[in-house]
């Protein structure tokens, strides 16, 4: 059975000119996780997801005395909430994942499988042409096997 079956049918596609704090108001009303950034023909561009954004939100570069920057991977900081307020504005073309796992219609499920352990959710379904088709989830994965299953007695 193809990947194309395993698709999840609450994907969001959104063009890369929404701002950020829209895109998310969109994702908390579906409550979903991710959302895919097309243009205006349908052309894969990268994938948005709150997992992207914080992790945009937590390097930071640290100012010595001297004026060198240090770029340091910091766990936390105490303006990271404030960064979160500077990002919200911005285009979410800004704040996108280019390079993504992505899965052509026609690969296997257990493809797909081995993708998501991999690489994590969610997996971007593209055709031939490079446009996007949909996500493919952990969930929306298991009930695409467990049908298999099903009509296999």
């Amino acid at each position: 059975m193809p990947c194309h079956s395993a698709i999840a049918k609450n994907g969001i596609c959104v063009l890369p000119d929404v701002s950020v704090e829209d895109v998310m108001k969109t994702l908390k009303k579906t409550k979903s996780q991710a959302a895919a950034v097309v243009d205006e023909d349908g052309l894969f561009l990268g994938v948005f997801s709150l997992k992207i954004l914080l992790k945009n939100l937590i390097p930071v570069s640290v100012a010595m005395a001297n004026g060198l920057q240090v770029d340091v991977q910091v766990t936390a900081a105490p303006g990271v909430s404030k960064r979160l307020s500077n990002v919200k504005p911005l285009s979410v073309s800004e704040v996108v994942e280019r390079k993504p796992t992505t899965i052509s219609m026609d690969s296997p499920l257990w493809e797909g499988v081995g993708l998501l352990v991999k690489h994590g959710s969610p997996l971007v379904v593209v055709d031939s042409e490079g446009k996007y088709k949909g996500f493919v989830t952990h969930e929306s994965l298991i009930e695409s096997l467990e049908s298999v299953r099903s009509m296999d007695g």
